[in-house]
């Protein structure tokens, strides 16, 4: 009997332990769950450019103003480095630190010369409508061809925009021309983002280019807006929340996709963009944020741009 109650004891006390050990380990899954889900959702994001570097810190300053950091940082940098600084709460004590841009990588860069390209364009009629033809010779003598259909679709498009455009410019600032604006606005960032159309035609059915364009015009058209009535965004609804952002994003995606299916694209997108830089003003920091639109790894986007948007 009494064999049988001290092997029932000894069970329980392995069950009871077993039981401790799993509620202690569940118990540390968790916190570290939530903590790591509170770290995540408190955690800020910087590009710094490197001014001085000493000893175990770094003084650095944000790209896109004057606002200065001591970093606390064991690697090693160099002055004019761009640097990407994930923190939380304290920017002086790092999580991470990558490096964007390379002091001497750009400095090497400058002397290395751009392969250069050239377009020739013909146009022929297929089926009644016009196709333009782009025959692209770069200086390996490689030629490629790509065919533009629905031109006419892409005029269409753009002429709209373009006139909206025009409009709103000499728009006089009262509450009927706001109403007005608006409407344009969203009847255009619905093209691009909602299947909306524009004289029957969907984004879709644009070029690449035409694409592009109609985003550049959309962003040069949400500035005049803005600059004649303010904070006209704000009665959009959730809807168009961080439109500008998405817009920039939509354009950088563009510009991604060009790179290896279009490339005699490639450059002149690039220039395009840097124009909307003054006309826009953008900042680096609305530039860098559309990067989650764009997919793909921040840094690796913040390597290929930030040279570019600097000029």
């Amino acid at each position: 009997m009494n064999d049988v109650k001290n092997k029932y004891i000894r069970n329980l006390k392995i069950v009871s332990c077993i039981l401790i050990v799993l509620v202690f380990v569940l118990t540390l899954v968790v916190v570290d769950l939530i903590s790591n889900r509170f770290v995540k959702s408190n955690t800020n994001n910087a590009y710094v450019e490197v001014v001085e570097t000493y000893d175990g810190f770094l003084l650095g300053k944000d790209v896109d103003n004057n606002t200065k950091y001591t970093i606390k940082t064991s690697d090693t940098f160099n002055t004019g480095d761009v640097i990407y600084v994930t923190y939380y709460k304290d920017i002086e004590k790092p999580k991470s630190i990558e490096l964007v841009l390379s002091k001497k990588t750009e400095e090497e860069s400058k002397d290395t010369k751009l392969e250069t390209t050239e377009v020739t364009t013909t146009k022929e009629a297929v089926n009644n409508e016009v196709v333009t033809t782009n025959v692209v010779t770069t200086k390996n003598n490689t030629t490629t061809k790509k065919v533009e259909k629905n031109e006419n679709i892409d005029s269409i498009v753009l002429n709209y925009v373009d006139s909206v455009k025009t409009k709103v410019e000499n728009y006089s600032s009262n509450d009927n021309n706001k109403k007005t604006a608006k409407e344009y606005f969203c009847g255009i960032v619905d093209f691009i983002f909602y299947d909306g159309k524009i004289k029957g035609h969907t984004f879709n059915e644009l070029s690449t280019s035409a694409k592009a364009k109609v985003i550049y015009y959309t962003l040069i058209l949400d500035s005049k807006i803005d600059s004649k009535f303010p904070g006209y965004k704000d009665s959009l609804g959730d809807k168009y929340n961080d439109i500008k952002i998405k817009l920039v994003g939509k354009y950088l995606s563009l510009v991604e996709y060009v790179k290896n299916k279009e490339p005699e694209l490639y450059n002149d997108l690039k220039s395009d963009f840097l124009l909307l830089k003054s006309s826009c003003n953008l900042t680096w920091n609305i530039v860098s944020s559309a990067f989650k639109y764009v997919g793909g790894s921040v840094v690796s986007l913040a390597k290929e741009w930030y040279e570019n948007f600097r000029g």
